[in-house]
């Protein structure tokens, strides 16, 4: 007979009663006590597995907790995992497996004998943030959902404890003090975004994260640069109607029931009401006053664009620095908004070169003229029926009709400057309702910066989630401004109502933006799906590789792939296409969306709110497709529960379709404000990050310390950072692994290198599994700098450069200890800020002048700059220059 002893406790259940206990288990499929593995089959015939060997885990991990010492750790689960599987279903048997080692993992961890009171909110919070792997606990994308305190509920846990003479659970642990823990913990954990009813009814935090999410945002900004001008003007010329109607010698209230449909492009003869002669005469009219607007609009974007800046740079005899563009934007936009002459003038003086009045105006009249040579826009109904509006579906776009083309397009351009506002702040969703006279405009006294931005802007706003109805001032970029002040003109909004979104005075509270804002980040996202450049490069890529395997099998291509093979080379030519690298990140992201699209399409169709739907699946009579999907994405365990439900309940509880609703969603990619505030913690980490993209390189670099500190001292904040920090070093080490190492320098650099190496990665979830392992079981910590990143590994951390006393002191980073610390992790995007900051560096090793003893700090600077550009782009320009001023240093010291 087998029996679990201990040295100081003995358990009341012996091998020979758990293996009768065992077999009379449902779907028992011939499994023995002493079986490594059980097996069980269910009513569908479906084979469920349990490997019990995945226990020697937490006996290595953790050999001295206390309820292992002296135990057979095998032996001990199963008795707990077959007590506990008598009163669930079988489906739910390895679920019951999973939660129940990390109950035991989770009191390991934290050295707990029993489960306390005061332990129990640590403990909850591990069992939601953690998945079970093979090797143990991994932190988890998602909170995780109800159910997993519900199979095993601690009070089963408990029974069977007890049966078995086990002291886990303290008595005093009912299930009224784990509903309270929850109510409290989950909006922790969640950072204040996701209630405890949120989650009772399934929800879960948002999986966008920055690595997938950035495409989205890149989509917006550009979607909103190109299209600002025209919606802008569209707007205006509505607004400007009576104006209109004066030089027309007719009725406003006539001109505004065929503005809209003059501005679409309508021919005259489609005015089926009114004769084609007296649209004739109107349209002329309507247009020339449209182009007129329209042009000044355009004039104003295109003075803000980087090629322009550029331009302008060189006729003032500026270098064409990043610095140099920043300033003249900032200068030519407060000139556009203010036309204040003395202080455009006295920031054209602060130029690195002084720049005359009469230079700059000269510069502008220019670029206006240029602007007026354009050929002017003629709106047609094809052009605006090109963006598909409104996405077939989209439940946020069941109105759409009524605006019209001209409406859906204006209100399209709006939402994604929106959105842009929000990804580039960060706020909740409910502190966009500010009025343009909240922001405030100040002098910049910060030396880092104040040159390229002589201005800093802050909003003085409610924040009402850390502070009521008080007002607070929070910085915003600049990039940020010029948006809402377009977004301004684009809403026509007065000046004590929101700017951001258009809105009725009469609405009970039009300055809480929650509802404009959730509407707003998923207008675009449709759009994204199938229009995104991105993954439209890919189609085309893939449709290249199709036509070049049917003419390389010998077989001759059809007229519809000829005419396809020539639209793709007047794209590329056809060395570029044999040549052309997809990046993995985007591949993968253009996979998902994708694929989850029908999901996401169900969810926001206006029928999927019907109180019915979930009685029509239930019945069989639902749409197929829609059928078809659910079938696919729900559990099986979430259908036997919904069989289990009366059609009362079905038609009248509303929390079962969003039960329903949020399973479907669960590992689904899509824009939120809660996704949207923690990119922007990532993004600030990654701003240096040369696979983080243009979008965050060029937004991102402006945030100041100041926004970044108030953002991290914020206590609600916090959890989302800790998350946020986890993200990008698992983000950093993914790329890592999948360029293979190219692209990156530094000690760290070798460390991944070697362990890369030993490691065979032969499928994308290894590779995740990988990366997973290092980010969290070897990384502790990670900071941004302009010359790489600081990963903090947690078995040489004392070893750190900065470290006093063994302790990382990393607010000292500076080039001259990172360069040369084994935590330094440095990609190309790094190296031209290092050149720029060895400039001096390198005169000094090459000034016989300077004494030798003063040369050796910038010796070992310039050489650790060298080698990381060896290894980082072996023919580089600067390569001989640095080896030349080392070898200067060497003769010299010899």
């Amino acid at each position: 007979m087998t029996t679990l002893t201990a040295r100081d406790e003995s358990f009341r259940l012996d091998g020979r009663e758990l293996d009768a206990r065992l077999s009379a288990l449902p779907g028992n499929h011939n499994n023995s006590l002493m079986d490594d593995s059980w097996s069980f089959i269910d009513h569908n015939k479906y084979l469920h597995n349990i490997n019990f060997n995945e226990t020697l885990a937490l006996s290595r991990a953790y050999p001295e907790w206390k309820h292992l010492r002296g135990v057979n750790s095998v032996l001990l689960v199963k008795g707990l995992w077959t007590l506990l599987a008598e009163h669930l279903t079988i489906s739910t048997y390895p679920l019951i497996f999973r939660n129940l080692m990390l109950w035991m993992w989770a009191m390991a961890e934290h050295n707990a004998d029993v489960i306390t009171r005061e332990n129990l909110p640590n403990l909850i919070k591990f069992v939601l943030t953690h998945t079970w792997s093979r090797e143990g606990p991994v932190p988890s994308r998602v909170l995780k959902g109800k159910l997993t305190l519900q199979r095993p509920t601690l009070q089963n846990l408990k029974t069977v404890c007890e049966e078995m003479g086990l002291p886990l659970i303290s008595r005093k642990i009912s299930e009224a003090q784990v509903s309270a823990t929850l109510k409290t913990l989950i909006p922790e954990i969640a950072d204040g975004e996701l209630t405890y009813q949120d989650w009772r009814q399934g929800k879960s935090f948002n999986l966008l994260t920055l690595d997938h999410g950035r495409y989205y945002v890149e989509h917006c900004l550009n979607f909103f640069e190109e299209h600002a001008p025209l919606a802008i003007a569209l707007r205006q010329t509505q607004q400007e109607l009576p104006k209109i109607a004066k030089k027309l010698k007719i009725k406003p209230q006539t001109l505004k029931a065929i503005l809209p449909r003059i501005l679409e492009g309508n021919s005259p003869e489609e005015f089926s009401s009114l004769s084609p002669r007296y649209i004739r005469r109107i349209q002329p009219v309507v247009l020339k006053h449209f182009w007129s607007l329209h042009r000044q609009t355009r004039f104003e974007c295109k003075l803000l664009e980087e090629d322009i800046l550029r331009e302008i740079a060189f006729k003032f005899r500026l270098a064409a620095s990043p610095d140099n563009v920043d300033r003249l934007r900032v200068v030519i936009w407060n000139w556009l908004q203010t036309r204040d002459q003395k202080e455009t003038q006295r920031l054209l003086h602060g130029c690195h070169e002084d720049v005359s009045w009469s230079s700059f105006l000269e510069a502008l009249n220019e670029v206006k003229q240029r602007c007026d040579d354009m050929p002017n826009f003629s709106p047609t109904v094809a052009f605006f029926k090109s963006f598909d509006l409104p996405p077939e579906g989209a439940v946020h776009e069941t109105k759409a009709n009524k605006r019209g083309l001209l409406g859906q397009f204006i209100n399209r351009v709006a939402k994604a400057g929106l959105t842009n506002v929000a990804a580039l702040t960060g706020w909740r969703k409910s502190e966009f309702g500010f009025p343009f006279t909240a922001i405030q405009q100040t002098h910049n006294k910060d030396k880092l910066d104040e040159y390229a931005f002589p201005h800093r802007y802050q909003i003085d706003w409610y924040v009402h989630k850390t502070n009521g109805q008080v007002r607070e001032l929070r910085e915003v970029t600049f990039s940020t401004i010029t948006i809402i002040e377009r977004l301004k003109r684009l809403n026509c909004t007065g000046e004590n109502q929101p700017c951001l979104y258009s809105t009725k005075s009469s609405k009970r509270n039009q300055f809480d933006s929650s509802i404009a804002v959730n509407i707003a980040v998923t207008a675009l996202w449709p759009h994204f799906v199938f229009k995104y450049p991105g993954f439209e490069a890919i189609d085309d890529w893939k449709s290249w590789q199709t036509l070049t395997q049917i003419e390389a099998s010998g077989n001759v291509l059809t007229m519809a792939q000829h005419q396809e093979r020539e639209r793709l080379l007047q794209i590329k030519g056809a060395a570029e296409w044999n040549s052309f690298t997809v990046d993995e990140n985007l591949q993968e992201a253009r996979r998902q969306v994708r694929e989850q699209w029908p999901m996401l399409s169900f969810a926001w169709t206006k029928n999927s709110e019907a109180s019915d739907w979930v009685l029509q699946y239930r019945h069989g009579v639902l749409r197929s497709d829609w059928a078809a999907l659910l079938d696919t994405q729900l559990s099986d365990e979430t259908k036997t529960w919904l069989s289990s439900l009366s059609d009362k309940e079905c038609k009248s509880n509303a929390v079962v379709g969003r039960v329903l609703m949020n399973e479907l969603l669960a590992e689904a990619l899509y824009p939120s404000p809660h996704a949207f505030r923690h990119m922007w913690a990532e993004a600030i980490y990654r701003r240096f990050d040369g696979d983080a993209g243009w979008m965050i390189r060029s937004q991102f670099k402006h945030i100041s310390r100041t926004m970044w500190l108030s953002y991290i001292r914020n206590k609600d904040n916090r959890a989302g950072h800790q998350r946020a920090k986890l993200r990008v070093i698992h983000s950093l080490v993914r790329n890592y692994i999948q360029h293979h190492g190219e692209g990156y320098a530094g000690q760290m650099n070798k460390l991944l290198r070697r362990l890369s190496r030993s490691t065979q990665v032969l499928s994308s979830e290894q590779q995740m599994e990988l990366a997973d392992q290092l980010a969290t079981k070897e990384i502790e910590n990670i900071k941004a700098n302009p010359w790489g990143y600081c990963l903090l590994m947690r078995r040489t951390r004392h070893k750190a450069k900065c470290a006093e006393g063994g302790e990382p002191m990393r607010h000292n980073a500076s080039p001259e200890l990172c360069l040369g610390c084994l935590h330094n992790f440095m990609q190309t995007q790094n190296v031209e800020w290092m050149l720029l900051t060895i400039i001096h560096h390198v005169e000094a090793l090459n000034d016989p002048v300077v004494p030798g003893i003063f040369k050796h700090s910038s010796y070992e600077l310039v050489s650790n700059t060298a080698r990381h550009l060896r290894t980082l782009n072996a023919t580089h320009e600067a390569l001989p220059e640095l080896e030349t001023a080392l070898e200067n240093y060497r003769l010299r010291a010899a």
